[in-house]
């Protein structure tokens, strides 16, 4: 049985959760840091800010954001992009060809007429059928009319026309 397994997308959004998790987990909390006197100290400028802040890089003084440096946010950048799926396009749809009606795989045999009424001899292999016209061959072809050149036979499923030669039968 196959283990199963996370989807591309699903890995990247637990490597990206992960990623963020981290760094809000090394994110330092802000800290109070006393001057001799007992006072917090509060910083006016950056240079002051630098001599007072205590050696420890994941210590802030009160009041200090916290924002991840610029390595620190290039290399989150970095593992997302490495991360995400390509995203393909679909290919354009293909439009299917119309369908059409098959070859009748019959053979004209000749035609007569009696009491008022044409009939077409038609063979199918070694069947032969005589069939009136406007009737039908089988549910699939009806015999539509028949001259002396042709006989043109319907395929009822897409009312298609197809016409079968007639050659002089001796």
């Amino acid at each position: 049985m196959k283990a199963p397994s996370l989807s591309k997308p699903l890995q990247a959004a637990l490597l990206m959760t992960t990623t963020l998790t981290a760094i809000a987990l090394l994110k330092p909390e802000a800290l109070d840091v006393s001057s001799a006197d007992g006072a917090a100290v509060r910083v006016a400028s950056s240079q002051s800010a630098d001599a007072n802040r205590p050696q420890a890089p994941w210590v802030r003084l009160a009041g200090e954001e916290w924002k991840p440096s610029d390595a620190e946010q290039q290399k989150a950048a970095d593992a997302l992009a490495a991360a995400a799926v390509p995203v393909a396009l679909a290919p354009p749809p293909v439009e299917q060809p119309k369908p059409t009606a098959p070859d009748p795989a019959l053979t004209y045999l000749g035609r007569i007429e009696q009491d008022g009424r044409s009939y077409v001899f038609l063979g199918r292999g070694a069947d032969p059928q005589v069939v009136e016209i406007g009737g039908l061959v089988d549910p699939q072809w009806k015999v539509e009319k028949a001259t002396a050149t042709q006989v043109q036979l319907r395929y009822l499923p897409l009312n298609e026309v197809r016409s079968l030669p007639v050659a002089a039968v001796q």
